[in-house]
């Protein structure tokens, strides 16, 4: 026979099959023997077995109902070189494979070969090479060391155990090469881990650092080949370098794989797992994904029922589990600064520890990053203990991606897959802290200053420079990570949602709001030549600080915005002012003194210098009695007691002002003379954890002059209040001294009964939620003033300050309308009050009434009457609207020996008025009524009159005095 002759072999009762094809030897059959054809040529025996794995489909829920995905492999082949020039052809001499020497592929080398030159490069073997396929469309082979038994002998039993050749152990094997193309369904491993599997065991030419990759082949704990298929169990554990992309040299490739198991029977898988390597983004950790299949029954079912019980059956699946491991729990960024692209400031945690150490996830693509996700499909979520700069924890849940090890310099890939816009990544990225406090940047000496009470937190990364990077402001510097940390990302807090507590702390709480850390602190950090307010944090909106009245001592409500957050100084409203070492006042255009007045009126005119440090320390109580000593801007500082602790004793939060005053101010209704005044806003608030808190307020205004309407001035020597929770508030003007001038001089006759201190822990004093309002009122003895005489004179002042936005005012009169005064002229009597209140915004009200009168009565014994006549005038002026009315009544009666009376009576009303939409107007309505009565018999007859005489509605509109005619003609001269 010629080269390539087939003999089968085939035994029914042990099911052994197998083709002998024989290469260089010749049948001889008279003698039953083989026989070498060329001398000079090697005689080889090709041992054929048939297909040694079937590859099925692998699920991951529920599996289907069968059919389902299977694949058959190729043959498989054991190559043997005959070195006698003849050998017996009987079943027991082809089935001595121990006898022959194994033929194999350039690259089935024992352990512990190293990297040679001539070795060559991985490569599927040759028709004359040994290979087996296991698993599907991987081919193996054993190396030269390795040795087949067989059992050769025959027997007569009509059975017999399942013929198979069995490779001793220990033994080696190595993949030579791996089958690409495409798959109908998904089995493991899949054709990226097939490649891996080739390189780390046969690839002896992988460039890494220091030289080249020593490959180790995979451990074959059991490999039996029979006609059913392979009975195996192969384990692969490699140690492959992990070099950052930095340093990888020329031709290295990134591979992942760590380890390789795969059990099976009769060809068919029962157990197969890999485990790649990879890193969490965009925290950092390090971990693995584990990849298993395991064959479990599924479908339980009643197939029989007998006297014994039922018979039951299922169907044996292979379902693919994946989980995720940390094998880097902790991970300290102290040590990663340089790498950060702002030296980490703008990741404000020193570590962050992962508690979720082990979770069951979706599966993930071999080679490529992507979010991980719980089985069902939503995202998993890893707890975690972060350490801030400071050493205080907080607790957190947060996604991660998983970066595998070949993906890590596919900056565009990791991107994409980090900004995908479903709605639950982009909800996952905002990390929920529930209101725990972080201090986001070192405190310095100043410990809380840079605590913020968290609500959420949204996460991004940083990564090295590539074309179309869409974050090109943050870079990560590579080159500054040490060569222990491998990934090319880093975390970076993109932004915060938070409250500060110094804030929350004044004005009884604050709803979180939206911060970014400052630019500037992110480039220069707390260098006082970059960053001399030390601001850390910018608001994205301004947030309004309204402190209202009753928390600004009565006197100012502070009503500006705050953009950013300053170690030093707390919340500041002009970041930029401040790093220049000045004061913009337009951060203070809304607030305001006494209600009304903007304090930018009082404040000397921009820019105002002032020095950070200085305006950071605590002044002392001398400074602030000092009418020189300012504290300029506000300040806003919160002090913890003990320091360093997450929860402490106390918390102390005090916001301090004392601005310059300019030295007058003229407005239009108001005149301030602040020559020597000086305001000061302290406002402290502690909040004990294990009692009650304390809350004091206390405003103060000195030596101040205000002049209203140049009708009245009030010369305050000194305006307190102070509010402590759970004591009476406390009240105090102290040297009030009272000068009317203009239209009002005629009243200051009266000075002189008004004691100066008159308003010092006066007589009464009210305070409500609408505000405090002070007063005094004094009898007065009879006083003439020209030729009046006037008694029963009450004298009554007030000041107000309201707790609102209302303006603060003082309140002046003699007597009240409910309570006149007497008056007499000659032989007249009457009665009147009168009273003026201004506010800060100017003239408020006037209110005068005088009436008078006269009665005369005579009586003649058979005759009686009388005549009186009574008359007044009441003027009143609320704002803009003004009030005249007088009225005169006129009556008599007569009466005749009581059986015949006739009276009287004449009334005359008129009321100056104003009309809408304009003009104005005098109404009048006079009455005549006339009664008899004669006996028992009386009757009244009233006679009435109304009348308007209505002013002027002011000027002629165009339309009203030019009719449409003239109107053509004029047009028609320009014709």
């Amino acid at each position: 026979m010629a080269n390539g002759t087939r003999i089968s072999l085939l035994r029914p009762y042990d099911l052994l099959c197998l083709d002998f094809e024989l290469v260089n030897l010749d049948v001889d059959a008279a003698r039953s023997r083989l026989v070498r054809v060329d001398a000079a040529a090697d005689a080889l025996i090709i041992v054929h077995f048939p297909p040694q794995a079937l590859a099925e489909a692998t699920f991951t829920g529920d599996p289907p109902q069968p059919p389902i995905g299977t694949a058959l492999s190729g043959p498989s082949r054991l190559v043997f070189r005959i070195d006698d020039d003849e050998l017996p052809l009987t079943t027991e001499a082809l089935l001595n494979f121990g006898a022959w020497q194994p033929v194999l592929a350039p690259t089935a080398l024992p352990r512990g070969t190293g990297p040679a030159p001539e070795i060559p490069a991985p490569a599927m073997a040759t028709d004359q090479q040994t290979s087996i396929e296991f698993p599907w469309r991987l081919t193996l082979s054993p190396d030269e060391t390795a040795t087949w038994r067989t059992d050769t002998a025959a027997t007569s039993s009509p059975r017999g155990q399942l013929w198979s050749a069995v490779l001793l152990p220990p033994a080696d094997v190595r993949a030579l090469g791996s089958f690409g193309g495409l798959s109908l369904f998904d089995s493991l491993p899949g054709e990226f881990s097939r490649d891996q599997i080739v390189k780390l065991t046969s690839n002896f030419h992988l460039p890494v650092p220091g030289g080249e990759f020593t490959p180790l082949p995979l451990t074959a704990n059991r490999l039996e080949l029979t006609a059913l298929g392979a009975n195996a169990d192969l384990e692969g554990l490699w140690d492959y370098p992990l070099v950052p992309p930095e340093q990888q040299p020329p031709g290295f490739d990134p591979i992942g794989l760590r380890q390789y198991q795969h059990t099976a029977g009769l060809g068919r898988d029962h157990f197969v797992r890999t485990v790649k390597v990879g890193w969490l983004c965009g925290t950092g950790h390090q971990a693995v994904v584990v990849t298993t299949v395991q064959r479990l029954p599924v479908h339980v079912q009643v197939v029989a029922h007998r006297p014994e019980g039922a018979l039951f059956s299922s169907i044996g699946y292979l379902i693919e589990t994946v989980d995720v491991v940390v094998q880097q729990p902790r991970l300290d960024y102290g040590p990663l600064a340089p790498a950060f692209a702002h030296h980490g400031r703008e990741l404000p945690l020193a570590s962050i520890r992962l508690t979720t150490l082990t979770a069951r996830v979706h599966p993930v693509p071999e080679n490529e990053p992507v979010w991980l996700r719980n089985p069902d499909g939503s995202m998993l979520m890893f707890d975690a203990v972060a350490t801030d700069v400071t050493g205080a924890t907080v607790r957190f849940a947060l996604p991660l991606m998983f970066v595998p090890f070949e993906a890590l310099d596919e900056y565009r890939a990791i991107r994409a897959e980090f900004d995908r816009p479903e709605p639950e990544v982009r909800a996952g990225r905002r990390i929920d802290l529930a209101g725990q406090a972080l201090s986001v940047a070192p405190h310095g000496d100043r410990a809380g200053s840079t605590v913020l009470t968290m609500s959420t937190i949204t996460y991004d990364i940083e990564q090295p420079p590539w074309p179309g990077n869409p974050r090109p402001d943050h870079l990560m510097n590579a080159a500054g990570a040490p060569s222990t940390y491998l990934p090319r990302f880093l975390m970076r807090i993109d932004g915060l949602t938070a409250s500060s507590p110094a804030i929350g702390d004044l004005l009884g709480g604050a709803r979180p709001v939206e911060l970014t850390l400052s630019a500037r602190y992110l480039q220069a950090g707390f260098d006082g030549g970059l960053n001399p307010a030390q601001t850390f944090a910018d608001f994205v909106t301004p947030l309004p600080l309204a402190l209202p009245s009753q928390r600004g001592g009565g006197l100012a409500g502070v009503d500006t915005a705050v953009r950013a957050l300053s170690r030093t100084l707390g919340p500041v409203a002009a970041p930029e002012a401040l790093q220049t070492g000045t004061v913009d006042l337009s951060a203070f255009a809304a607030t305001r003194l006494l209600g009304t007045i903007k304090l930018t009126d009082l404040l000397p005119d921009p820019p105002l210098p002032f020095d950070v440090a200085s305006a950071g320390a605590a002044p002392t109580g001398a400074q602030l009695d000092d009418p020189h000593f300012v504290v300029n801007p506000p300040r806003l500082t919160t002090r913890r007691e003990p320091i360093g602790v997450a929860v402490p004793d106390v918390v102390e939060t005090r916001f301090l002002w004392k601005p310059p005053l300019r030295s007058q101010t003229i407005l239009p209704s108001l005149t301030l003379n602040l020559d020597e005044a000086d305001l000061l806003l302290d406002a402290t608030t502690r909040l004990v954890r294990n009692g009650p808190g304390s809350t004091v307020v206390f405003g103060r205004l000195r030596r101040v002059k205000l002049t209203f309407a140049n009708a009245l001035s009030a010369g305050i020597a000194s305006l307190t209040f102070r509010a402590e929770a759970g004591r009476k508030v406390e009240f105090g003007a102290g040297g009030v001294d009272i000068t009317f001038e203009g239209p009002l001089a005629f009243v200051n006759a009266l000075r002189s009964i008004l004691p100066a201190d008159g308003f010092d822990d006066p007589p009464y004093v009210t305070a409500d939620a609408q505000g405090v309002v002070a007063g005094y009122t004094l009898a007065v003895p009879n006083v003439g003033v020209g030729i009046f005489s006037i008694q029963n004179i009450a004298v009554a002042a007030a000041l107000s300050i309201p707790f609102t936005d209302r303006p603060a005012g003082i309140r002046f009169a003699i007597c009240e309308r409910h309570k006149p005064f007497l008056v007499t002229v000659s032989l007249f009597g009457g009665g009147g009050f009168f009273a003026v209140g201004v506010s800060a915004d100017g003239l408020e009200s006037v209110e005068a009434a005088i009436e008078f009168g006269g009665s005369i009565c005579l009586n003649l014994g058979v005759a009686s009457g009388g005549v009186s006549v009574m008359a007044g005038v009441y003027f009143g002026m609320t704002g803009k609207s003004v009030e005249l009315t007088g009225y005169l009544r006129c009556g008599g009666y007569l009466s005749v020996l009581g059986l015949i009376s006739v009276s009287l009576e004449f009334y005359l009303a008129f009321t100056y008025r104003k009309k809408t939409p304009g003009g104005s107007e005098i109404w009048g309505q006079a009455s005549l009524t006339v009664s008899v009565k004669i006996a028992f018999f009386s009757t009244s007859v009233t006679l009435s009159v109304e009348r308007r005489f209505a002013g002027s509605d002011g000027d002629p509109s165009f339309a009203q005095s030019v009719t449409p005619g003239e109107w053509a003609r004029y047009l028609g001269a320009f014709v």
